[in-house]
């Protein structure tokens, strides 16, 4: 009987797996409104039925898509914190990591295009708040605690910052030269970051 039921779970795993990584795949290259729940059933070779057991539907499945291709970009994020760089050398390269990782059209179509029109904007920054922005926070607060940078509102700063890379990521994937782009949004990035370091404007 155990051995039955370990199978149910094992099966069901591996179908939810399976559901993921092919709506994460048409969802990235076809956008969520062009993609039919029939399609991705057909490609996984699952009844509809097996949809709807893992997943409450098309915006449910999505949602799940949303926060893996979040926790994949938080991974890129969090990289340079295991690294032998001082606080602020750490933000510059989280900083760069996140713009680096956004540009990846799969992930921006999903985290950046559809996530906040699918799911709303509250939605999304409840999301991104508990993946990624307590990251940014929590280096910011050590730099102030160091004194490498002005005491200020953590929260607003760091709502600031994120918002301004974000909308930095969608300029960057309109225009006709993206590597340009990138380099011209980082450089301008990093002399307002700077800004913020205490004995800067001396």
């Amino acid at each position: 009987m155990y051995e039955r039921v370990d199978k149910r779970v094992e099966n069901g795993r591996k179908t939810t797996i399976k559901l993921l990584k092919i709506a994460r795949r048409m969802f990235s290259k076809r956008g969520y409104g062009d993609t039919s729940m029939e399609e991705i059933v057909q490609k996984a070779n699952v009844t509809r039925g097996a949809l709807y057991h893992h997943f409450s539907g098309k915006k449910g499945l999505f949602v799940r898509v949303f926060e893996d291709a979040l926790t994949d970009v938080v991974k890129r994020v969090e990289k340079p914190q295991g690294e032998d760089l001082n606080t602020w050398e750490k933000l510059l390269a989280s900083t760069h990591a996140y713009l680096n990782a956004c540009i990846d059209p799969e992930l921006q179509q999903i985290i950046l295009i559809d996530a906040p029109a699918i799911l709303g904007w509250d939605v999304w920054r409840r999301v991104d708040e508990e993946k990624s922005l307590h990251i940014l926070k929590g280096l910011l607060t050590k730099l102030m605690e160091e004194e490498v940078i002005e005491s200020m509102p953590v929260d607003a700063l760091a709502h600031i910052i994120s918002g301004a890379v974000n909308e930095s990521v969608l300029w960057i994937a309109q225009s006709e030269d993206p590597q340009k782009a990138l380099e011209e949004v980082w450089s301008t990035m990093k002399s307002m970051m700077n800004c913020l370091r205490i004995g800067s404007r001396i």
